[in-house]
């Protein structure tokens, strides 16, 4: 999709909409770039999101697609690496017009829009934090992040990819260890729906433990979880696997490890 000037702008839109410094003594100074993403049909994005990331994280997302596709990334240019004025005005400002430039011409080549380096991107400084909030069972912090970062991969990516289904599976293994959370059935909904049109078999995978776990979200949220185990039933009449002990987390981690090929704390 291509990324125009002025009110005919349609499609995905990366903006990098400011900058600042941070650091301090006990932290090497740096400059954090906030990107906004947005995607425009025939109407404005009035959600955006916005995710801050620093000059090594446009770096790393540039080496990898260099790496993954070089016949695509031949001509691309990227903001070298300086040793003095990193603070400089003027600098960032052409730093953020080149990061930009690189985002749009990614955003208009499927292989690179849908590479494992893009993804990277835009998800695993968030799902670095959630993860940490759930090793300190804090899953009520962890939410908001996981919200967001689904919001965000659905703005880049189909209804019922890889990325966004486990995205919103993951999200479900969160609010299902949050006890009486308003919002729970209606992403448990929406994943029992996108699940209507899924055919991944990796993503099927996760079928199972998703029912599983909207049982006891029914039973939490006072809904009557007797068809879905009717569903969990007839699938196990047609010679699927049925594991009580499967946890949804645990489940989401593997299969987005089989799928992406990437560790469990990247």
């Amino acid at each position: 999709m291509t990324q125009i000037m002025g009110s005919e702008k349609k499609g995905l839109i990366f903006e990098i909409r400011s900058s600042k410094i941070a650091g301090n003594t006990d932290e090497k100074k740096h400059v954090i770039y906030s990107l906004q993403i947005r995607y425009i049909s025939e109407n404005d994005d009035l959600n955006p999101s916005i995710i801050e990331r620093r000059y090594t994280h446009f770096l790393d997302l540039y080496t990898s697609l260099k790496n993954e596709h070089p016949n695509l990334m031949n001509n691309v240019e990227f903001p070298k690496k300086v040793i003095l004025g990193n603070f400089d005005n003027e600098l960032i400002s052409t730093r953020s017009t080149g990061f930009e430039s690189l985002l749009k011409y990614i955003s208009t080549e499927s292989r690179l829009r849908n590479s494992h380096a893009l993804l990277a991107f835009l998800q695993n400084v968030e799902l670095n934090q959630a993860k940490e909030f759930f090793k300190n069972k804090e899953a009520s912090l962890a939410y908001p992040i996981l919200e967001n970062s689904l919001k965000l991969l659905n703005k880049v990516y189909t209804d019922r990819s890889p990325a966004v289904i486990l995205a919103l599976n993951r999200l479900i293994a969160c609010v299902e260890l949050m006890s009486d959370f308003p919002e729970a059935l209606k992403w448990a909904d929406l994943a029992i729906h996108r699940y209507e049109g899924v055919s991944d078999s990796d993503l099927l995978e996760l079928y199972i433990p998703l029912l599983q776990t909207c049982v006891k979200l029914w039973d939490q949220n006072g809904r009557n979880p007797e068809e879905i185990k009717n569903r969990l039933t007839n699938l196990q009449k047609q010679g699927m696997k049925v594991d009580e002990s499967t946890i949804l987390m645990d489940a989401v981690d593997s299969i987005e490890k089989k799928i992406f090929n990437v560790s469990s704390t990247s």
